[in-house]
Order: C-alpha cells, then sequence, then structure tokens
C-alpha cells in the first residue's frame, strides 16, 4: 500500500509534527519490506487501521478493501463465532485501559480470502510516539503447528506436573482465565470478557491456585510463566 493511499492518514495525522510523521513513514516502510509476518498499524484512539503491509493485503485479497471501511468490525466478523466474542471483548478491553501496560498476545481461528479457516497469533504492542499512542499488530498463521500438535495428540488444554510426579490437566477455559489473571483483569473483568459470571470466574481462579500449589494469585502468575506461554 502507497503512503498516499493509507486508510486515514491524512485524517488523524494532517496536523501531526513532522517528526512524528517521519517515524510513522519509517515504521512502514520496514513493516512494507517483512514478508514473514502480517503487520497492521492503528491509533486506538482512531477507529480505522492506518496501514496494512504487503503481506497482510496478500492474505486477505480484494478484501482488504472491506477492511479499511468497516476496519475492526470486519476483522471480528472473519473470525470463527465461537472465538469472535472472547476476541472483541479482549481488544477493546486493551484499547480502553492506560498506555502502560503489557502487549495482548491472542490465538484464535479465523477465515481468509478463500474462506479457509486458520489458526492465528495476533499480538499486539502499544508504543508512544511524540503525544500519540500508535498499535502495531502482527499477525502469525501458526495453522501447521497446529495441525502438528493434532498428528501429536496434544492436547489442547495444558499438563502440569507437581513434586509427587502426578499429573494435574489445566482445561483450555481455565488458561483463559489464567492468561486474562496473567495480564492483570479482577475476576469481574474476566467474567466480562469471557462471558461467565463472577462467581465462575472466581472458582477458575480458585482452583488454578490450587493446581499450581501456591498461595496467591502474584504466585500464580509467577509459577505459571514459567512452565507455558501467558
Amino acid at each position: 500500500m502507497k503512503r498516499n493511499e493509507i486508510n486515514g492518514i491524512s485524517k488523524p495525522l494532517c496536523y501531526a509534527k513532522h517528526s512524528f510523521l517521519s517515524r510513522i513513514f519509517k515504521i512502514l516502510d520496514t513493516a512494507d519490506s517483512t514478508n514473514s509476518v502480517m503487520i497492521a498499524v492503528s491509533i486506538p484512539e482512531q477507529s480505522g487501521f492506518l496501514y496494512f503491509n504487503s503481506a497482510f493485503q496478500l492474505f486477505l485479497g480484494d478484501k482488504i478493501d472491506w477492511l479499511q471501511e468497516q476496519s475492526w468490525q470486519f476483522w471480528f466478523q472473519k473470525i470463527c463465532p465461537q472465538e469472535a466474542l472472547m476476541v472483541k471483548s479482549r481488544v477493546k478491553n486493551f484499547f480502553s485501559v492506560p498506555f502502560d501496560r503489557n502487549n495482548l498476545t491472542l490465538k484464535y481461528h479465523l477465515y481468509d480470502k478463500a474462506n479457509t479457516l486458520i489458526y492465528i497469533r495476533h499480538e499486539i504492542f502499544l508504543h508512544k510516539l511524540e503525544s500519540c499512542t500508535v498499535a502495531i499488530n502482527y499477525f502469525y498463521d501458526i495453522s501447521e503447528r497446529e495441525r502438528l500438535e493434532k498428528y501429536l495428540q496434544i492436547k489442547r488444554g495444558y499438563e502440569l506436573v507437581n513434586e509427587g510426579n502426578s499429573v494435574t490437566p489445566i482445561s483450555s477455559r481455565e488458561k483463559e482465565v489464567l492468561k486474562l489473571v496473567a495480564e492483570g483483569y479482577s475476576s469481574k473483568q474476566v467474567a466480562d470478557i469471557l462471558f461467565i459470571s463472577n462467581h465462575t470466574a472466581i472458582s477458575h481462579r480458585k482452583h488454578l491456585i490450587e493446581k499450581f500449589q501456591v498461595k496467591n494469585t502474584a504466585q500464580l502468575i509467577k509459577r505459571a510463566s514459567k512452565i507455558m506461554e501467558l
């Protein structure tokens, strides 16, 4: 995508400082030369995307115009229905909090330009440029990894080995709760994001503390981060 075709760049950035524009264009030039990962740049304060690199455009094909017009709403519609609401809630909550927080990592299924369901890893990093916050979105196709794990009969849940060498399974739902807890969300916020009751969210947190054999949430996050990816 050429600079003069960047979606929304003339409106949110028309009065931006020259130094800010210079840094933005350097980011875009670097992203466009990368073919191994799909990259999209957005500004949380704005509703639309600022830029998509060539790999991202190749992935969506002519549907890239729909993404430019409908922004995040179109992207959420491409996600597998069973996962769309949770992804939408987590992205919305991530952009609604102050700048000083960790990056957001999501894994979900969505349909590509051929309407084939693929599995992606989506990372969002916030960067402060001048007085503006810029969100860099990285999308990795990890469908082959998912297929390989299925061939190896690796369960979607995670297994923890305790000191007695017995195995305690962690369900996919518990891992979702664990990731949100690690990101700093309260039980009430976890419940809202996952569309479960507050009581259920609290129960999941208690069960995780028991399974990891720790005393509190801080210890839970510390120990879990050593065993699995959060």
